[in-house]
C-alpha cells in the first residue's frame, strides 16, 4: 500500500527536484514553467498581445496573460516574456529562431590547426590534439580522416649496430639472365657507299633462362648458386635447406650462429614454409 501524503508535501518535494524558481502551483494543477519549453504559435501570439497591453512591462504582461487564460495548465515565467519581447523587437517575429548548425570540419582555420598539429608531431594522438586546440575528439578524428591522415603503426625490427651489419647480416639477392633480351641496334655500324642489306641471326627459338643467387656477409662472398628456370618457393626452400650451409662452410661457426639472413620481398621468398624454415633454423 502507498503512504498518503498531503498536497503541501507533494509541492515541497517537486520544488526540491525541479528548483523553486521553475515551479508554480495553482488550485487546479501543478505547472512546471520552463522558459526553454516550446510554446505553440497561438500561445506566443497571446503572449505578444499581453506584452503590448502591458506597454512592454513583462512582469505586468505575465499577470495579464494569466488573467486572460485562467484555465491553462502551464504559465510562462516573466523571463519568458522578456526573451519573447527581445526576439520580437529584433526579428519582428514571435517564432523561435532556428540557428543554422555549422559543421566544425567546414571551418578552414580549424582544419589547418588540426592538420598542422598532426604534421608537426606525427606521433601525437587525437586526444592530445583535442586538448591542445580545445576541439572535440570526434571533430579531430573526422577532420584527419577527411584530409586522408591515417594512424599508421610502426613495425618492430631488431636493432643493429654498424658491426652487426658488417659481420652478422647476410645480404642476398638474385638476378635472371636469358638470351631473349633486346639489343640496341644503334651500336652496330657498317660504313659503305651502298646499302649492303646486312642481316644478323638471332636464335630466339631455343631459349634459356637462369637465375643466379649470391650473398655477402662482412668480408665473405657466398655463392654464386644457379637455379634452373624460374625461381619458385619450393626450389628456394630446397636451396635454403640443402645448399646454403655448404656455400658458407668457409665462414667461422661463431659468425654463422649469430647471422641474420636478409632477402627481398620476391614472391618466392614469402611462402609460409620458407618463413618457418628461417625462423627455426
Amino acid at each position: 500500500m502507498f503512504n498518503k501524503i498531503n498536497i503541501g508535501t507533494c509541492q515541497r518535494i517537486i520544488r526540491q527536484i525541479f528548483g523553486s524558481h521553475q515551479i508554480r502551483f495553482n488550485r487546479k494543477a501543478t505547472v512546471i514553467n520552463n522558459c526553454e519549453m516550446n510554446y505553440s504559435k497561438e500561445e506566443l501570439v497571446n503572449m505578444v498581445y499581453a506584452i503590448g497591453e502591458a506597454h512592454g512591462n513583462c512582469l505586468l504582461a505575465s499577470r495579464i496573460y494569466q488573467a486572460n487564460n485562467p484555465d491553462l495548465q502551464r504559465y510562462p515565467l516573466t523571463k519568458c516574456f522578456v526573451k519573447l519581447k527581445e526576439r520580437f523587437e529584433r526579428t519582428a517575429n514571435a517564432n523561435y529562431e532556428k540557428t543554422a548548425r555549422t559543421h566544425a570540419c567546414s571551418n578552414q582555420d580549424r582544419q589547418i590547426d588540426i592538420v598542422g598539429c598532426a604534421i608537426q608531431n606525427p606521433s601525437t594522438s587525437i586526444r592530445e590534439i583535442s586538448d591542445e586546440i580545445s576541439i572535440s575528439k570526434s571533430v579531430v578524428h573526422r577532420t584527419l580522416k577527411k584530409n586522408n591522415f591515417h594512424p599508421y603503426h610502426p613495425e618492430h625490427h631488431q636493432f643493429l649496430t654498424e658491426q652487426d651489419c658488417q659481420k652478422r647480416v647476410l645480404f642476398t639477392d638474385e638476378s635472371s639472365f636469358a638470351n631473349t633480351g633486346r639489343e640496341n641496334r644503334h651500336n652496330y655500324h657498317h660504313y659503305a657507299d651502298q646499302n649492303p642489306r646486312l642481316m644478323r641471326q638471332d636464335d630466339h627459338q631455343h631459349r634459356f633462362k637462369v637465375n643466379v643467387w649470391a650473398g655477402i656477409c662482412g668480408e665473405y662472398v657466398i655463392g654464386p648458386h644457379f637455379f634452373e628456370g624460374n625461381l619458385t618457393g619450393n626450389g628456394y626452400l630446397q636451396f635454403l635447406q640443402n645448399d646454403l650451409l655448404q656455400l658458407q662452410r668457409h665462414i667461422p661457426p661463431d659468425d654463422l650462429n649469430r647471422q641474420w639472413f636478409q632477402h627481398d620481398g620476391a614472391p618466392a621468398h614469402s611462402t609460409l614454409a620458407i618463413s618457418s624454415n628461417l625462423t627455426t633454423s
